[in-house]
Parts: C-alpha cells; structure tokens; sequence
C-alpha cells in the first residue's frame, strides 16, 4: 500500500510543474494585456486631442489691403484686428446700416444687424418699435413707400480711428450719402446729397466664419446734414 501511494506522488509530480508553467504564463498573458489597454487608452486621448486640433484650432483669415478678412483655414483666434480691419468693418457696417435702399432694405438691415453686438441689437429693436409706433407704420415699409437708392461716398482723409488697449476702436468716418430715386441714377440724374458725420465704437470678439476680422459694433451714432440738391440738366428733362 505504501509502494502504491508513492506511486501515485511521483505520478502526480508533473502535473504541478504544468500547472506552474500555466499560471506564470497566464500572469504574463494579463500583464501584457493591461499595458496594451493602457497604451491603446493613452493613443486613444491624443487622437482625440489631433482632432480637436485639427478642427478648431488654429483659425487662419486672410486680410487684403482694404481691410476686409477672409476665412482661410485655422489660426490663433485672438490676433489684433489691423487698423484696415477697423476700417473696413466700420465702413461695411454703415454701407448696410445708412445706405437705404427700397429694394434692399431688409436685407441690408440683416446685415448690420449682423454686425452688432447684444446691446446695440436691443437697442435698434426698441429704435424700430418706436419709429413703427409714432409713424403708423414700421419702418421698412416706409422706406420702401419713398422708392429710393442711396450711395455713401466716404472721405478717408477724415477717417479717424482711436484704439483702447486693442479691445476697444473709436472710429470717426465722414463722407456724403447720394440719394437717387430707382429708376434713375448717374451723374445726369438728380440726386439729393446729405454730409454725414458717424461715430462708431467697435469691439473686439474671437475671429470666427461669421465675424472674419474679429469685430462688433456696440455703439453708433450719426448725423445727417442736407447740403445740396443736384438737378438734372435741361436735356434730360426734355428726354424725360
């Protein structure tokens, strides 16, 4: 009996020693697999961060001599709007905002409104709600009753542009707005032409598709000055 159960010990030996091998094998295998999973983890957030990258940042404009920026790609979104920049943004802005036209006018008054900040959006709706309620009438339908086409001509020698700590531009234009009827305009037709002096208080904002150059109006003010009505000569009339 004795003989037989060493038997059955020395039988049972290597069947240990497999099982050794097994388990020091299984132990390497779940080492090996936990680095993959962390090292998969770890390439998983910085593809995710290239792509962010990729998308977002960085925002790229291209800004030619007039001032106006174009979107071209990705770049830092926080860059200095140019004093062209400025320029451009405040003549585009009342281009829409003071060159009423009757065919036009809605439009224009979408993109000046564009151009503004909150605060200066409630304050034109209050401005238009008010005009609506004194005249009987709002003011586009106004505009359009009058059958008119305006064109501003501005003087860049008047141009003035004062910065605030490259947050804040105070910009100064002048120039003259040419008032034609729509059926008629040239230099033979008669026109009516007002002197307007504009102020203009631009701020800063990030460089997005919507807002390329990076500005807001937030203030504006304006006033508008009849100088001189242009008749038309004899000949036309006659022809008229």
């Amino acid at each position: 009996m004795f003989g037989r159960n060493k038997q059955t010990a020395e039988d049972d030996a290597p069947l240990v020693e497999i099982w050794a091998q097994l388990v020091e094998n299984n132990l390497f295998l779940r080492r090996t697999a936990m680095t993959c999973i962390v090292f998969g983890f770890f390439g998983l957030c910085l593809g995710a961060y290239g792509v962010e990258v990729a998308l977002y940042r960085p925002l790229a404009f291209h800004v030619d001599e007039a001032g106006q920026a174009t979107f071209v790609g990705r770049l830092r979104e926080q860059l200095v709007p140019s004093s062209a920049e400025v320029r451009f943004v405040a003549k585009d802005f009342l281009k829409h905002y003071l060159a009423l036209s009757s065919l036009t006018l809605e439009s224009d008054l979408a993109s000046a409104w564009n151009f503004m900040t909150e605060d200066l959006r409630r304050e034109h709706e209050q401005m238009l709600a008010r005009f609506e309620k004194e005249n009987g009438e709002d003011f586009v339908s106004n505009v359009r009753k009058q059958g008119i086409q305006t064109l501003l001509v501005f003087d860049d020698k008047r141009t003035e542009i004062a910065a605030h700590n490259d947050k804040q531009f105070t910009v100064h234009l002048h120039g003259t707005a040419r008032i034609w009827p729509l059926n008629r305009i040239g230099e033979d037709a008669a026109f009516e032409e007002r002197t307007f002096d504009a102020h203009l208080l631009l701020v800063r904002c990030p460089r997005t598709e919507q807002t390329p150059n990076g500005l807001l109006v937030s203030k504006v003010s304006r006033r508008l000055t009849t100088d001189s009505a242009h008749d038309e000569p004899a000949s036309s009339s006659k022809e008229k």
